[in-house]
């Protein structure tokens, strides 16, 4: 595994600006458009196929290996709660929402385990689904993802 832990901290500071950029745009509930698009436009990057959800801002992308095997899923919240924030270099630029428990690192983790088992499925058996869930703090948003 330690091929894996060299392949992590070498993508350490991507991973630091992808937490900061999503921590700038905090969203509540079922619409995140501003990280939505964040998360879209990563996939696209990477060239992972995936679906956005009718009826909330919710992503869930597939990486199928290269072998036949199970679906594993992998979830990461991606809103923020009512909190305002105090100031940072890379702060909340809306005002009275903040991603004050660590969604949008959440959201960052998911990309980035994205981005390497991508960069790896010709060693994966199975799927990969990707959930990149809403409203978890209002609780409705793993009904919206079902």
């Amino acid at each position: 595994m330690e091929w894996l832990r060299n392949i992590c901290k070498q993508r350490e500071e991507e991973l630091i600006a992808l937490r900061r950029a999503l921590h700038r745009v905090p969203e509540i509930g079922l619409r995140l458009p501003r990280t939505k698009a964040i998360v879209c436009a990563k996939l696209d990057q990477l060239g992972i196929p995936y679906r956005e959800n009718e009826g909330d801002d919710g992503v869930i992308a597939e990486i199928r290996g290269a072998k036949p095997g199970k679906t594993i899923a992998f979830r990461a919240d991606m809103d923020a709660l009512h909190i305002q924030e105090v100031d940072r270099p890379y702060a909340s630029e809306i005002p009275g929402q903040m991603h004050g428990c660590g969604h949008d690192a959440h959201t960052a983790m998911l990309l980035m385990a994205a981005a390497i088992l991508n960069e790896h499925k010709d060693r994966l058996c199975g799927t990969v689904r990707l959930l990149f869930q809403t409203a978890e703090e209002k609780g409705i948003g793993a009904h919206q993802m079902i």
